[in-house]
């Protein structure tokens, strides 16, 4: 018998690789196997093709190509070990495990952001989606995301236009929106106060036309709802004879004598005027023009340019 009386006696167990034994606990216990880690740029993708509903366009976005998203994206679903898309159904729709990863994943690029800007703190570095009425997308945010641009050169924007943001897609699509509101109904920042106004043509009697015809701008648009609840509320018949998006083209419509339309009252300008209660249409509420902002989690980059266009476009009350 060898020393000890060890010799010829089996070890219980599995056998143990000298080269690589098993990780110990700082306590000198076996650890657990490590958790893989998240790269942030492979949750960037995910939320950026979850907002677009789209590889296109948050290819786009990204600056990459669809097959660099797509590979990514596969990367992913392979480190999580799941489906993060449904991709049996025509939209791209999140799974149940990719609603949770993209929720867990702007946490977590909102974090980076947070943890860069506490060691940098001059240097405002990322991207702000911003959502705006027809009017100040086209008139008057250019001169203004072209200053904020010079003052933040690494700041990326991306500008969405469209006739009402009352139920901004906030947290998906957007950051910061300027939409139209009920006055005095906003929790953000009252930019402007405006009337509401019936408009006809000068050169033609289309207001005296029964059913009304209307120029509207798209659903959701709050002038619209308006118009419609304000001649129903007083029995005029009505029909829609004109949809646009365009604000200028439904009132090119109404000056041509095709419809009347509803519209901010500053808008008149020549061969248009207001039609008023004598005309037989009811005075319209007062909206406010609001820029709002997605809440609690808003990246420093949004809370960079929300807080430059409060500055420069606040309501003076």
């Amino acid at each position: 018998m060898g020393i000890g009386g060890l010799t010829g006696v089996k070890r219980s167990g599995p056998p143990q690789n000298a080269q690589n034994p098993p990780a110990l606990a700082h306590d000198g216990r076996h650890s657990p196997a490590r958790t893989p880690l998240l790269e942030l740029d492979l949750l960037r993708t995910l939320v950026a093709v979850n907002s677009h509903a789209s590889f296109t366009e948050a290819a786009r976005e990204l600056n990459m190509t669809q097959a660099a998203v797509s590979m990514q994206i596969r990367r992913l679903e392979k480190l999580t070990g799941v489906a993060l898309f449904d991709r049996g159904k025509r939209s791209l729709r999140l799974t149940g495990d990719g609603e949770l990863l993209v929720e867990h994943g702007k946490k977590m690029l909102a974090l980076n952001e947070e943890a860069f800007a506490s060691v940098r703190p001059d240097e405002v570095v990322g991207s702000v989606r911003l959502g705006a009425v027809t009017h100040y997308a086209v008139h008057i945010l250019p001169p203004l995301l072209a200053e904020f641009s010079a003052r933040y050169p690494a700041v990326r924007i991306e500008v969405l236009a469209g006739v009402s943001f009352r139920e901004a897609p906030f947290g998906t699509e957007l950051d910061l929106a300027i939409a139209l509101e009920p006055a005095g109904t906003t929790t953000g920042t009252v930019i402007e106060r405006e009337r509401a106004v019936w408009v006809g043509s000068t050169r033609h009697e289309t207001h005296t036309i029964t059913p009304v015809p209307l120029a509207v701008l798209p659903e959701g648009s709050l002038l619209r709802q308006w118009a419609i609840e304000s001649l129903q509320h007083h029995g005029k018949p009505w029909r829609i004879v004109y949809i646009s998006a365009n604000a200028t083209a439904m009132l090119s419509a109404v000056d041509a004598g095709l419809a009347v339309g509803v519209a901010r009252a500053s808008s008149l300008r020549e061969g248009l005027r207001e039609l008023t209660p004598k005309d037989g249409f009811p005075t319209l509420p007062v909206f406010d023009i609001t820029l709002t902002d997605a809440g609690p989690g808003l990246g420093r980059v949004a809370i960079a340019l929300r807080d430059f266009l409060s500055q420069k476009l606040a309501w003076a009350q």
